[in-house]
């Protein structure tokens, strides 16, 4: 027998060269990391630009505009015109300067009715730029005509809105459901009754109309049509009036219904500075001033101390429960037990009762003392009561004196609130206002029944995974308050860990391993997994701090007080990292905001050059998070690590830069800003003080001595369309309907319908409600 080696068959033959293939692939396409040839072109020389004749008759014609020559104006104007048909007859496209120089030539006239006419016509040209048309269609909405005509408008549309969509729901579930249409419908109809009783007299809109009214009769009231504008300012004038009389008179309402006189007699007042002598308002004002006068009566009574009888002299006991009460460690409770046995039914018995419950608190016999002074309250109501009665009572209702009592009431409350929830729903509460009679707002609420008991299994579902902050906080922070009163006291152990368990559950580890330090109950594993826990949150917090000086302390603070975990031995690197690391500023340029401005990374700009931002990273290729102006003049790039790949983190390079490249960079920053946000309203720039001291200062050439403060800091991103919104964005529809197929979990019902879309609210429509 001879042996030999097998040959691999065809198929083994063809993965082992697809395989060879794959892995040289991989070799050479990998990271190169921070590229050997300068990723910074020099900045160039300023070369001289000879003006062409149109650039000349632009020049002629701002001087013109700016010493007020109006002849000159027209006719540097007309010749522009000239020379822009010229180009375009010769090279087929045009200077690009009319449009401009129009808009200058119409602007110096200092007639606005001309300039508005003007940009009207501007903006049919085809040839205009796409920031210019941006700016003058601001201009022309601006005008307070148009601005009125626009928010009227869409109050017609809400209003409309408000009768289809709310009849176009239940019709189209009953296109599926059938036999609750009539039911459906009613509701509906009901609902939008409702809707209207509570709807303002002079909606939103229409006070933005009357505003943008208002200010067109201060600046030309004798334009045309300004008689029309003021009769309608004047009815509406009367309407918002009876807005506010409405909404001060449903305050005033609400405020006597909780008892609050002082709230209602204010709400009265301003009722009546709208309306003056509106019945409702007068009634309502002499209710809450009567209710208001009857508690400050009683105040003073309560304060009133009635004088004794000439000569009268407190009985000895009483001396030596006084003096055990003053003396440092007096015999309160022995003083007080021997007054009661003296006289079990004194004039002083009320008063040794409360002393002897103080002191068995004081002693720490916490349960007893509050049964006694509960004991003691029971006849505070009674004009004729236990003197010290009243006192007692405010001390067990008072969440300040007695946390664990109002503890335990805020959570029986509390439960009580999330049974209710789980059994009735949205009626949990009772009724829902609508400023109607309350025995009217239950007969509305009976078509909801129905809805109630077929969704109770919904909410038994929901209810594990319901956010903690439905039914409040408020046992939580009484528990708190009482550990800070008496963090060794008898019900101490109880409240820490009802704490530790609702902080475990909230995921705040921190608080919770602080509890956990103080609980003697507390097993070692479950104190060491929240010691690990702790530390890492308080990492995370530190990673997210924007301040650098705040980073590194929190960072610190956790390597220090967690030095024998793995998330404190990381804080600790993480420190050394952000020290090393640290510059004065922050403004990065991601790799996708250079790419969609490339004059800011062009010649113009960074100058960087452009394999870096090739997509090849065989060459060193530009990491996404881009360039950082690191503060002074100094520019850090970041680039793909060698052998790494994008989502790893990259490698640095740091370049000096010169003054003029800086101040070139942020002029350019600034101004492609601002142009982007015109052309596009999503693509707009955030507020940031200290991002903006740090560009004037590059401006004025005075950057190099960087602020080293830590205040001084900006962390702001210029980010790409493609950063902030991926590769597709969401565009609303030119529609004016949306098409909704709606399902109800509680209801377990199905529709589809047309629903008419709103208009979105102004940004100043917050003013207005």
């Amino acid at each position: 027998m001879i042996a030999s080696r097998s040959e691999p068959t065809g198929l083994g033959a063809t993965i082992a060269i697809a395989i060879a293939i794959a892995l040289g692939q991989v070799a050479c396409s990998s990271a190169r990391g921070v590229p050997v040839a300068p990723a910074v072109e020099p900045l160039p020389q300023p070369r001289a630009i000879v003006p062409d004749d149109a650039d000349l008759a632009a020049r002629d014609l701002a001087a013109a505009a700016l010493v007020g020559d109006q002849p000159g104006v027209a006719r540097h104007l007309s010749r522009l015109n000239a020379l822009d048909e010229e180009q375009r007859g010769s090279l087929g496209s045009p200077t690009g300067l009319v449009p401009v120089a129009t808009d200058l030539a119409s602007a110096a006239r200092d007639d606005h009715e001309a300039y508005i006419a003007n940009a009207e016509a501007l903006l049919d040209r085809d040839d205009l730029d796409p920031a210019t048309r941006t700016r003058l269609e601001q201009t022309v909405n601006d005008e307070p005509l148009r601005l009125a005509a626009a928010r009227r408008r869409d109050a017609r549309v809400t209003a409309l809105a408000g009768v289809v969509n709310r009849l176009a729901e239940p019709i189209g579930r009953a296109a599926l459901s059938g036999v609750t249409a009539l039911a459906g419908l009613g509701r509906a109809l009901l609902s939008f009754a409702i809707e209207k009783h509570l709807e303002d007299e002079l909606g939103v809109h229409e006070r933005q109309a009357l505003v943008q009214e208002k200010r067109f009769l201060a600046q030309s009231p004798d334009a045309p049509g300004a008689t029309e504008v003021a009769e309608q300012v004047e009815a509406d004038e009367v309407r918002l009036a009876q807005t506010h009389r409405d909404r001060a008179l449903r305050t005033a309402r609400r405020a006597l219904d909780s008892g609050n006189a002082r709230v209602a007699l204010v709400a009265t007042e301003r009722a009546l500075r709208f309306v003056p002598e509106d019945a409702e308002a007068t009634e309502l004002r002499d209710r809450a001033a009567e209710q208001l006068a009857h508690e400050r009566s009683e105040r003073e009574r309560a304060v009133d101390v009635a004088a004794g009888a000439p000569g009268e002299v407190a009985p000895p006991d009483a001396r030596t429960l006084a003096v055990a009460l003053l003396a440092p460690n007096g015999d309160v409770a022995g003083e007080a037990r021997r007054l009661l046995d003296r006289e079990p039914d004194g004039d002083l018995a009320d008063e040794a009762l409360f002393a002897r419950a103080i002191a068995l608190g004081e002693a720490g016999h916490e349960t007893e003392m509050w049964e006694a002074l509960a004991d003691l309250s029971d006849g505070e109501d009674d004009p004729d009561g236990p003197n010290m009665a009243r006192h007692a009572g405010l001390l067990v209702t008072s969440p300040d004196s007695n946390p664990y009592g109002a503890f335990l009431a805020a959570r029986s409350k509390q439960r009580g609130a999330k049974a209710s929830w789980v059994l009735f729903g949205p009626l949990a509460s009772g009724a829902r206002d609508r400023d109607l009679p309350r025995p009217v707002e239950w007969l509305i609420e009976v078509p909801t029944l129905v809805d109630i008991v077929t969704s109770l299994p919904a909410r038994i579902v929901r209810y594990p995974w319901m956010d903690k902050n439905t039914f409040g906080r408020t046992p939580s922070q009484h528990a708190r308050a009482y550990l800070k009163r008496n963090p060794d006291g008898e019900y101490a152990p109880a409240m820490r860990e009802y704490l530790l368990g609702e902080e475990i559950d909230d995921g705040a580890h921190m608080r919770a391993y602080e509890l956990a330090r103080a609980s003697e109950a507390i097993d070692p594993e479950t104190l060491a997994e929240l010691r690990e826990k702790a530390a890492a949150q308080l990492l995370e917090i530190a990673r997210a701090e924007k301040r650098r000086d705040m980073r590194i302390m929190l960072a610190r603070q956790a390597a220090q007080d967690f030095p024998d975990t793995a998330a404190g031995h990381e804080a600790g690197n993480f420190v050394r990292e952000e020290v090393g690391r640290a510059t004065p500023q922050q403004v990065r340029l991601t790799r996708n905001f250079l790419l969609e401005n490339p004059r800011v990374a062009g010649t113009d700009g960074l100058g960087l050059q452009p394999i870096v931002m090739d997509g090849d990273l065989r060459n060193g290729e530009l990491h996404p998070e881009g360039v950082v102006l690191a503060g002074g003049l100094l520019l850090e790039l970041r680039f793909v690590a060698k052998g790494k790949s994008e989502d790893d983190p990259p490698a640095l390079q740091r370049k000096q830069i010169s003054a003029e490249r800086l101040s070139r960079v942020v002029a350019l920053l600034e101004e492609t800003a601002i142009r982007n946000e015109l052309i596009d309203s999503d693509n707009d720039q955030a507020f940031d003080a200290q991002r903006d001291l740090f560009f004037e200062a590059a401006k004025l050439g005075v950057a190099e001595n960087a602020d080293l403060r830590p205040s001084a800091e900006s962390s702001y991103v210029f980010e790409g369309l493609r950063d902030r919104y991926g590769l597709v964005r969401g565009r609303e529809s030119i529609l004016p309907v949306d098409l909704v197929l709606q399902g109800s979990l509680p209801s377990l019902g199905l529709g589809a319908f047309p629903r008419i879309r709103t208009p979105k609210p102004t940004p100043d429509a917050i003013l207005y409600k």
